[in-house]
């Protein structure tokens, strides 16, 4: 049953039943009281002069989105996807960026401010090494006997001992 218009009485008139039916009796029916009968239920206009009723989800975490056919109301999950908009903050869980660098990993900085960097490891032997400044990004150093070899995604750590012959080259591959 819809709103219907109020009639203009005119002086004379007789108001038959049906008149009283049709402006009085049913517009009274139609109010967001009559409409809202539960607890949590939402009123919503589904068209001109139509209020119509949004029965709660009964699930928890829904949104009002305007996802229900001809774009009315309905409950559904935020789309993090395309219903999320600006920056997640640290503190809410997010990294506060926008976008991260590539071949890198995500790191803190002691700096009190909860801050997250991207520090980029994009060359043959690079390490996440950890320091009292934070950490940073290096390659391991060749000393006195040891040789390391970088490759993509290797490092041949090789040794000889003092006065060995080559043939007793001790060699360490970590993949």
């Amino acid at each position: 049953m819809a709103w219907t218009t109020p009639k203009t009485w005119a002086s004379g008139y007789v108001v038959l039943a049906a008149d009283l039916n049709t402006y009085l009796r049913d517009n009274l029916n139609v109010t967001a009281p009559a409409v809202m009968t539960t607890q949590g239920d939402v009123i919503y206009a589904s068209g001109a002069n139509t209020p119509a009723r949004l029965a709660k989800d009964t699930n928890s975490t829904r949104s009002l989105t305007n996802t229900g056919s001809s774009n009315n109301p309905a409950w559904a999950q935020v789309a993090l996807a395309t219903g999320v908009s600006g920056t997640l903050p640290v503190a809410n869980g997010g990294t506060n960026a926008t976008s991260l660098t590539d071949k890198a990993v995500l790191i803190t900085q002691d700096s009190g401010t909860d801050t997250v960097a991207a520090v980029a490891i994009d060359a043959n032997g690079e390490l996440l090494i950890g320091g009292t400044s934070g950490p940073a990004v290096a390659t391991l150093t060749a000393g006195s006997s040891i040789t390391i070899t970088n490759g993509d995604g290797t490092i041949t750590i090789a040794s000889t001992a003092a006065g060995a012959s080559p043939a007793k080259v001790m060699a360490y591959q970590i993949d």
